[in-house]
C-alpha cells in the first residue's frame, strides 16, 4: 500500500468536551444541577422543550462558546502521534451551528497546531467525507460514512448497540491506531480492493 491512510476525527465530544458545557449553560439557565451522565435517564423532551430548545441553540451558537471547550484527556499527545503516521483530518459538523466556524477554527489552531489547516473539514453529511477511517461520537454520521467508523464513547451513546468498533479513550485509540497499526494497514489494504473490486463491477 502507497497511500498513507487517513483518519478523519469529530470534535464535539470526541476531542473537546462539549456535551460538559452544554449541561453546564442548561444549569445557569435553568438553576438545575444536572451532570452529563443524567443524560442517560432524563425525559430530554420534556427537559428540552420548544423554547429551551432555542435559549440553548442561540447560547451555543453565541460566539465564545466552542472556544473555550476543555481538550479530552490524552487526546493532543495521541493525535500528534497519529498525525506522525497518518494522514490526521479534523471532519467537525459545523453547518447546523454556524456560529461556531471561527471558534472552532481558533481552537483546533490552539490545542493542536501541528495539524494542516487545509485537513480542517466542515461539513453536514460526512458521507462527503473520503477517509479511511472516522472516529465520531454520532452514530448516525458512522452510518452515513463509506469508510471504517470508530465509534467514540460519549454520555448519550454509552448504552447504545452499533455496528461499530468502540473506543472510550483517547488511550483505547493509541491502542487502536499507534499499537495496532500494522492491522490497520491489513485492514485497510482489504477494504480498498473490496471496494475496487465493486466499482469494477459496476462499470461491467
Amino acid at each position: 500500500m502507497t497511500d498513507k491512510i487517513s483518519i478523519a476525527i469529530d470534535m464535539d465530544d470526541v476531542l473537546a468536551g462539549t456535551t460538559e458545557k452544554m449541561v453546564l449553560s442548561y444549569n445557569t439557565l435553568k438553576k438545575t444541577n444536572y451532570i452529563p451522565d443524567d443524560l442517560l435517564t432524563l425525559d430530554l423532551e420534556a427537559v428540552f422543550d420548544e423554547t429551551t430548545m432555542m435559549q440553548m441553540f442561540n447560547e451555543i451558537n453565541s460566539p465564545g462558546f466552542t472556544r473555550d471547550l476543555v481538550v479530552k484527556e490524552n487526546a493532543i499527545e495521541v493525535v500528534k502521534e497519529l498525525n506522525d503516521v497518518y494522514d490526521v483530518y479534523i471532519a467537525t459538523a459545523a453547518m447546523e451551528i454556524p456560529g461556531s466556524f471561527q471558534d472552532k477554527f481558533e481552537w483546533l489552531q490552539e490545542n493542536f497546531p501541528f495539524l494542516d489547516v487545509n485537513h480542517y473539514i466542515y461539513c453536514g453529511n460526512k458521507k462527503v467525507v473520503r477517509s479511511d477511517y472516522l472516529i465520531d461520537d454520532n452514530i448516525k454520521q458512522l452510518h452515513q460514512f463509506k469508510g471504517t467508523g470508530i465509534l467514540y464513547t460519549a454520555h448519550f451513546n454509552q448504552k447504545i448497540e452499533a455496528p461499530f468498533t468502540r473506543i472510550d479513550s483517547w488511550t483505547d485509540a493509541h491502542g487502536h491506531f499507534i499499537d495496532n497499526r500494522q492491522h490497520r494497514i491489513e485492514e485497510t489494504r482489504e477494504r480498498r480492493i473490496k471496494a475496487y473490486e465493486k466499482s469494477l463491477a459496476a462499470l461491467k
